[in-house]
C-alpha cells in the first residue's frame, strides 16, 4: 500500500484560524466574531484531504405521517435527475425525491425485506432492479414498479439435496453495461450469481470461506467502470471488512481492507469510489484503490508497514448507521441509514 499524504491542517490553516479567533476574542473585528446562534446555523463539513463535504440539513426531510420510512437501504439516480430510495416501511417502499429534497412520487406495497436497490437504462427507458431479503426474490420493475422480472431461489447444487436448508436472501444486484447482472446471496450463502439480461444463470462464484476468492457476507457491490477498457467487479465482503475486486468472470484481483468496518456498498464516480459502513462513516477510495478520507470518521492512517490501521467513527459523526450510497453529476453524496431511527437520507455537497 503507497503511504497516505498527511491529511492533517497545513500550519498555515492552522495559524489563520488561531489568528481569527484572537482577533475575535480580542475585539479587534467584530465580522468574524461568530454568535453561538450563528455557530449553530455553520454548515457542518466532514472529511480528509481532496474530499471534504457539507452536510445539507433537512434535505429529503417528508411528513412522517405520509410518506414514512423505516430501515432505508439504497438509493440510485435516475436519468430525469432524480433520486429513488429503497425502504422498508411497506406504505411506500419506493420513495422518489427531486434534486432538491422534494417528494415526486411513492408507490411500494409488498416489498417487507426492501433491500438492495440499483437502476438500468435500456434504449432511453429506466428500470430498477430491487431486492427483497424476506421474500427471498430479486424483482426487475419499471418505475412505476410493473413488475418485468422476478427470480427466487436459483436452481443450482448449491441450494439444493444436501444444500436445501442453506438460506436465499439476495442483498444486491449489480448491473453490467452488456445487459447482464450480478445478484449477491449477501444474507445466505455468499455465492455471487451472473446472469443474463433473461435471468438464466450464467456463472457463480464465491461462497463463504477464508481464501482471496471467498465472500464472506457480499452484501452490495457494483460493476466498477472507472476503466473503460477494464470493467471489474467491486464487492463489499462485509464479514471480512473488505472490498474484494474480481473480474467479470469472477476471478479474484484484489482485496482492499477497510479495516474495522461493516462496509455495506460501493458507488463510483469519476476515478473514485465511496463506501458507507454501518460503524458510522463512510470511506473514499481514489483512482489507486487507496483509502483517502472517512467523512464522518477519523481521518484515514497507516502502521509503520503502511497499512491501513483500525478506522474510527469521529465523536460528531452526523452518521449512524450507513448502509446505501449513491452519488450525483454533481458529486453530491447521498447516504440512507439503517436502524437510524427511521430518518431520511443525509445529503452531502462535496467543498
Amino acid at each position: 500500500m503507497q503511504k497516505l499524504q498527511n491529511l492533517s491542517e497545513s500550519p498555515s490553516r492552522r495559524r489563520f484560524v488561531s489568528t481569527s479567533t484572537g482577533a475575535a476574542i480580542a475585539g479587534v473585528s467584530g465580522f468574524f466574531a461568530l454568535t453561538s446562534k450563528s455557530r449553530a446555523q455553520a454548515p457542518k463539513i466532514i472529511g480528509h484531504g481532496d474530499f471534504k463535504y457539507k452536510v445539507v440539513e433537512g434535505w429529503g426531510n417528508l411528513d412522517p405521517a405520509q410518506t414514512p420510512v423505516a430501515n432505508c437501504h439504497e438509493m440510485a439516480g435516475d436519468s430525469k435527475g432524480r433520486l429513488i430510495l429503497f425502504q422498508t416501511n411497506v406504505k411506500n417502499n419506493v420513495i422518489i425525491y427531486d434534486k432538491s429534497g422534494k417528494l415526486v412520487d411513492s408507490w411500494g406495497t409488498t416489498f417487507p425485506g426492501a433491500h438492495g436497490l440499483d437502476l438500468v437504462n435500456e434504449n432511453g427507458t429506466d428500470f430498477l432492479f430491487l431486492s427483497d431479503t424476506k421474500l427471498g426474490k430479486v424483482f426487475k420493475t419499471d418505475m412505476k414498479g410493473k413488475v418485468i422480472m422476478e427470480l427466487g431461489r436459483p436452481d443450482l447444487p448449491q441450494y439444493r439435496g444436501k444444500n436445501a436448508k442453506i438460506k436465499w436472501a439476495p442483498t444486491n444486484i449489480m448491473p453490467a453495461p452488456d445487459g447482464t447482472f450480478y445478484v449477491g446471496d449477501g444474507y445466505g450463502s455468499s455465492w455471487v450469481m451472473h446472469h443474463a439480461a433473461d435471468g438464466e444463470i450464467l456463472n457463480i462464484f464465491g461462497g463463504k470461506g477464508g481464501s482471496p476468492e471467498s465472500l464472506n457476507t457480499p452484501h452490495g457491490g457494483i460493476v466498477d467502470t472507472r476503466d473503460p477498457e477494464n470493467h471489474t467487479l467491486m464487492i463489499c465482503s462485509r464479514s471480512d471488512s473488505a472490498l474484494k475486486r474480481f473480474t467479470l468472470s469472477g476471478i479474484h484481483l484484489q482485496t482492499i481492507p477497510v479495516p474495522g468496518m461493516k462496509v455495506c456498498q460501493v458507488a463510483n464516480h469519476g476515478d473514485y469510489m465511496i463506501a458507507p459502513h454501518l460503524d458510522g462513516l463512510i470511506t473514499v477510495v481514489d483512482k489507486n484503490n487507496q483509502v483517502v478520507s472517512n467523512p464522518g470518521g477519523e481521518a484515514p492512517a497507516q502502521d509503520a508497514s503502511f497499512n491501513l490501521t483500525k478506522m474510527k467513527k469521529a465523536a460528531d459523526s452526523p452518521f449512524q448507521k450507513p448502509h446505501g450510497i449513491w452519488i450525483d453529476q454533481d458529486e453530491s453524496v447521498y447516504v440512507p441509514q439503517w436502524a437510524s431511527g427511521n430518518t431520511y437520507p443525509i445529503k452531502l455537497e462535496r467543498v
